[in-house]
Parts: C-alpha cells; sequence; structure tokens
C-alpha cells in the first residue's frame, strides 16, 4: 500500500487512520479495498469518503491513494511537504502531524459503489478506442489534402487543359488517395502504419 498526502491547512478536525490489510479506517469509517483488481481504479467519489481525493488504482498489486492531510498554522516541513507512506504495517498509521486528542467514533463500513471501477480492461479498450479515432482523424486529414491537390488538376484534365507534369501530378496524388484508403487493410492498423508518401 502507497499513501500519498495532501496537505490542507485546518479543516477543523484531525485525521487518524488504522490500516488492516486492504482496509482503512480513516476516522472512524472503515473502506475495504480487497475487491480492487490489479490495473483497475476506483474514483474518490466512489468511496464516499471526503478524505480521499483521488482515484484508488492497484498498480502491480500495490494499493494506491491520496488523502488530505489537515495542517495546523504552526506545521512543520514534514507535514507541509509530506513523504509518501509506503507498505505501512497493519495498526495505527503514524502521519506527520500530531495524532488527535480524541478518536473520532467507529462508523462501519463505507458503502462503496463498485460500479465505478475502471479494469485494466477498460483502460486498455479506450486506449484502442483512442488509437483508433486518431488515427482515423489523420487519415481524413491527409485525404483532405489529397482531395484540394486533385480537385484543380482534374479540372485541367477534364477541360483537357492539362500540362503533361499536371496529368502525371493528378494520377501521383489519385494514387496517394487509393493507398490512403487501403490503409485499413495493412496488418498492424491502426497501432503500426506504413503511410504512403506524398506526392511532391
Amino acid at each position: 500500500m502507497r499513501l500519498k498526502l495532501s496537505p490542507v491547512f485546518f479543516l477543523g478536525q484531525a485525521l487518524t487512520v488504522y490500516k488492516q490489510g486492504d482496509s482503512l479506517t480513516i476516522n472512524g469509517l472503515t473502506l475495504d479495498f480487497t475487491q480492487l483488481p490489479d490495473g483497475a481504479t476506483l474514483s474518490a467519489d466512489a468511496t464516499g469518503c471526503e478524505w480521499i481525493v483521488s482515484p484508488v488504482e492497484r498498480t502491480g498489486g500495490e494499493l494506491v491513494l491520496t488523502l488530505l492531510l489537515p495542517l495546523l498554522e504552526e506545521a512543520n516541513h514534514a507535514a507541509r511537504y509530506p513523504s509518501d507512506i509506503v507498505a505501512p504495517a497493519d495498526g495505527l498509521i503514524a502521519l506527520p502531524i500530531p495524532e488527535a486528542e480524541q478518536l473520532a467514533p467507529a462508523q462501519g463500513y463505507a458503502v462503496i459503489d463498485w460500479s465505478q471501477v475502471i479494469t485494466a480492461e477498460d483502460k486498455a479498450q479506450a486506449a484502442r478506442e483512442e488509437q483508433l479515432s486518431s488515427v482515423i482523424a489523420e487519415i481524413a486529414q491527409h485525404r483532405q489534402l489529397a482531395d484540394a491537390a486533385i480537385a484543380p488538376l482534374q479540372d485541367a484534365v477534364d477541360l483537357e487543359d492539362a500540362t503533361p507534369e499536371e496529368a502525371e501530378a493528378l494520377k501521383a496524388w489519385k494514387r496517394y488517395r487509393v493507398a490512403l484508403n487501403r490503409l485499413v487493410e495493412q496488418p498492424g492498423y491502426p497501432d503500426e502504419i506504413d503511410w504512403p508518401e506524398v506526392p511532391a
């Protein structure tokens, strides 16, 4: 487990955190993250805990989350610029702020909205979709370039007013446009693309 701390000046209450395996009891509210799979992310809102201020993730088996750290004006350097707490032992977690004078009452288990979990598979699918959208947009830009080059050359050919150079240029741009249309047939598409050379 890795706890990141986000300092904020005086929230009006102290912070006490206990750890038991993949469960944290934060000011009396227990959150059990045991069922968060590796590579997955859970939004902070889904935890129902105001002290958790960024998505909870499990990366390489390590549970990572960020907690607000309430500061007083006289807070020292270690509290203002806290280091991550890495692999804390079960029990009370030592924080770089004074311990609470009175423990918060037990609130039971938090109702975590597990429907908001984004799994590693979800992330991979989103990345694939983003990659595909990016490639489609790039192909469309190249097509616009080709279309703009072809139109006046085609006009000259249609009017039988094209020079030999213009006629060759038209063929080159049309070959380029055909090659763009065939990019989807490449074995590595859309991750690996052998882009056709733009006509001179």
